[in-house]
C-alpha cells in the first residue's frame, strides 16, 4: 500500500512549490514543530532550543520518532493542507521522493541571500550536494556523514596481537584497505569466552565484526551499498534508468557480507544500526563499518563504554582492490515543509541557520558533544582533531573534488531500501540459494515499478544535477 501511495503521489505532484522570505528578524508568537528522530544532530540541539526562543521569540518543539516509518510520516505531513510540522528531519536519500513532489521548500534563494551569515564557503560542497534534487537545495546539513571503519585501536596496536596476526596471515595488522583484509581481521579477532585477547582472559565472546543484516527498514541495504560502491558498482543502468545492482559489483559485495557472517554476533540477522553500533560502543567487537554520525559517541564516556576500556581508531572504508575510490557520503539534515505559511518558513529558516551554524557546531565539539561535522574550519582545527581523531578522516575523504560521492538519491529509494533489505537478508539467512538469485529478484521488483514511467523521466531521476547555489 505504501509503495502504491508513493507512486501515485509522485505521478500527481510533479509540480514544485515555493515561496519567498520576509527577512524578519523577530518571530514572537510563532510556534514551530519539527518531525525528527533521536539522532545526534537532534539530541544535541533539543536541550538548548529555549536559547533560540530567547533570541527570536519563536518556540520550537522537537518530536522524535524511530527511523523506520519516519519517511511515511513526512509524506503524510507534506500532503496535508494544514500541516502540524513545519520543520522536517531529512535523511539525504529521501530528497528524491520529497523533491519530486514539492514537499520541501527550495532553500536556494535563502542560502544565497544569507551566504555570508551561514559561512557558506566553509561548508564541504558534497554535504550541500547531498541535499539537492535536480539542482535545488531542499534541506540543510545538520550532520555530515561518511561511511568509514571504526576499529579497536588499542588491540590493533597490541604487540602480541600484531605478532600473532602477521604470523598467521603474512602481513602486518593494520586497518583494512581491502575487503579481503577486512575479512582476515574479522576472522582473527573472533574469540570465545576463556580465550585471551590483548593479554586478558575474555569473560564473554568477542567478535571480529559487527554488521547490520536486518531486513527491517532495509538496514542490511545500508551496509551493502558502501561495499557495492567500493567494487565500482552503480545503482542504475545509465542507458535505461533501471536497476543496475545485479552486477559483478553486486555479487562481490554480497559475497563479502556472506563471508563475514561467521565473525558477527549470533543475532546478526536482527542487527539494525544502533544495535550493531552498540557492540563497538561497548568494546565487544574488533571493527565495524558505519556512518560517522554514530562515531561521535566513541569518544564520549557518557555514551560509550569503549573510551573507558580501550580506544577507537578510524580509517576510510576498504575498497575492492585497495585503491582509491570515492567515499560514500550522507547527510542528516533539516528541511522546511513547503505547506507552511510564509512567516513559519522564515522562522524555520532562522532556526535552521541557528541550529546548524558554525558557532553551535563548534560549541558542541568543545563541550565534548560533537556531531559529525561539515565545516572545514572545525574539521581542520588541530585541537579538535586531537580530541576527535575521526575529524581528520572526515576532512581528508571529502574536501577535494572527486574524493566523495553522494548516496543514492532516487524517488524510489524507499522501495530499493525495503526490497533489497528483504532479498539480501534472505540470502544471508540461507533462504535464497545464490547471491545472483537474490539480486535478480530485487532488481526485477524494482524495475516492475519503474517501467510504468517513461525512460526520459527515469534518466532524469538518476542525473545528479549540481546545486545551483554553486553557480
Amino acid at each position: 500500500m505504501k509503495n502504491l501511495f508513493l507512486t501515485a503521489w509522485i505521478c500527481a505532484t510533479l509540480s514544485f512549490g515555493f515561496g519567498g522570505s520576509s527577512g524578519a528578524a523577530e518571530f514572537d508568537g510563532i510556534e514551530l514543530k519539527m518531525l525528527a528522530i533521536g539522532d545526534t544532530s537532534v539530541t544535541r540541539l533539543a536541550p538548548i532550543v529555549d536559547e533560540f526562543e530567547e533570541l527570536t521569540g519563536a518556540k520550537v518543539q522537537i518530536d522524535m520518532f524511530p527511523y523506520p516509518g519516519l519517511i511515511d510520516k513526512i509524506v503524510i505531513e507534506a500532503s496535508a493542507n494544514s500541516p502540524s510540522y513545519q520543520l522536517m528531519w531529512v535523511d539525504s536519500p529521501w530528497v528524491g521522493v520529497l523533491g519530486e513532489s514539492g514537499a520541501l521548500e527550495d532553500l536556494t534563494d535563502l542560502v544565497k541571500r544569507d551566504a555570508e551569515e551561514i559561512n557558506l564557503n566553509d561548508i564541504l560542497p558534497i554535504q550541500l550536494q547531498e541535499n539537492t534534487w535536480q539542482g535545488r537545495l531542499l534541506a540543510f546539513p545538520a550532520s555530515g556523514m561518511i561511511w568509514h571503519q571504526n576499529y579497536r585501536k588499542d588491540l590493533f596496536e597490541n604487540a602480541d596481537e600484531q605478532a600473532a596476526f602477521e604470523q598467521k596471515y603474512g602481513y602486518p595488522l593494520a586497518p583494512a584497505k581491502t575487503w579481503e583484509e577486512f575479512i582476515d581481521i574479522a576472522e582473527f579477532f573472533t574469540r570465545t569466552a576463556g580465550e585471551t585477547l590483548g593479554g586478558e582472559i575474555l569473560e564473554k565472546d568477542f567478535y571480529g565484526n559487527a554488521q547490520a543484516y536486518s531486513r527491517v527498514a532495509g538496514a542490511i541495504t545500508h551496509d551493502f551499498f558502501p561495499i557495492f560502491r567500493s567494487f565500482g558498482g552503480d545503482y542504475w543502468d545509465a542507458d535505461t534508468g533501471l536497476c543496475g545492482i545485479n552486477s559483478d559489483a553486486g555479487l562481490a559485495a554480497a559475497d563479502v557480507m556472506k563471508r563475514l557472517v561467521p565473525f558477527n554476533p549470533p543475532d546478526y540477522l536482527g542487527l539494525m544500526w544502533d544495535i550493531r553500533t552498540g557492540y563497538m560502543e561497548r568494546g565487544e567487537v574488533a571493527q565495524s563499518g558505519y556512518w560517522s554520525v554514530r562515531t561521535v559517541r566513541l569518544t564520549n564516556p557518557n555514551e560509550a563504554v569503549l573510551p573507558t576500556i580501550g580506544e577507537a581508531g578510524y580509517a576510510p572504508s576498504p575498497t575492492g582492490d585497495g585503491g582509491p575510490i570515492e567515499t560514500m557520503t550522507g547527510a542528516l539534515s533539516f528541511g522546511i515543509n513547503s505547506k507552511a505559511t510564509d512567516a513559519e518558513k522564515e522562522a524555520a529558516w532562522a532556526f535552521i541557520k541557528w541550529g546548524t551554524s558554525r558557532d553551535i557546531m563548534r560549541r558542541f565539539a568543545e563541550e565534548g558533544n560533537g556531531v559529525s561535522m561539515f565545516h572545514r574550519s572545525i574539521l581542520s582545527d588541530p585541537k579538535l582533531q586531537e580530541r576527535y581523531p575521526y575529524y581528520k578522516v572526515l576532512l581528508e575523504t571529502q574536501d577535494e573534488p572527486g574524493d566523495a560521492k553522494r548516496r543514492i538519491f532516487h524517488p524510489f529509494y524507499a522501495d530499493v531500501e525495503e526490497i533489497f533489505g528483504v532479498e539480501l537478508n534472505k540470502y544471508m539467512a540461507g533462504e535464497t540459494e545464490t547471491a545472483a538469485e537474490a539480486l535478480t529478484n530485487a532488481c526485477t521488483k524494482i524495475d516492475t515499478r519503474l517501467r510504468v514511467f517513461p525512460e526520459e523521466l527515469r534518466l532524469r531521476w538518476i542525473n545528479d544535477v549540481p546545486a545551483s547555489i554553486f553557480e
